[in-house]
């Protein structure tokens, strides 16, 4: 299965452009409070695959080191047989990631969750998957980007 984003022509050139298309992008229709950018925990990488499982959980992988990992709290909800790799509509399969939170009223637990991606070969920006949250505590998923 071939997933990909929100469908519109948008490109960017930074994290910031992506961060500025997330929270427009209004996962759930909820204001994004935070938008915070992947980058590798083994060698510090800003370019992924990323796979998701149809809307409820993304993993990315580390084209720099092959470092996987879970975005959020996927690995809790993780469906193998719904897996697609994420594919921007020009062809490209590696990405700079962006995880928006729409938070709670109290400010601290995450209502909502988008992952978007900003494609590293033409720049197109999407939302490739989003999900809602319905737990709590959930404030450490903020740095599960």
């Amino acid at each position: 299965m071939v997933v990909t984003g929100t469908g519109d022509d948008r490109r960017g050139e930074t994290f910031e452009d992506l961060a500025e298309y997330i929270r427009a992008y209004r996962a759930g229709g909820y204001d994004v409070a935070h938008v915070a950018e992947s980058i590798c925990g083994d060698c510090g990488g800003r370019g992924f695959e990323v796979v998701t499982d149809g809307d409820d959980g993304a993993q990315r992988i580390c084209v720099t080191c092959g470092n996987v990992a879970f975005i959020a709290d996927s690995a809790d909800y993780w469906e193998e047989e719904e897996v697609g790799d994420c594919t921007c509509p020009c062809g490209g399969t590696t990405f700079a990631v962006g995880l928006g939170l729409a938070m709670r009223e109290d400010g601290v637990d995450v209502r909502w969750i988008s992952v978007g991606l900003r494609c590293l070969t033409d720049g197109r920006l999407g939302v490739y998957a989003d999900w809602k949250i319905s737990y709590g505590p959930s404030g450490h998923l903020r740095l599960q980007a």
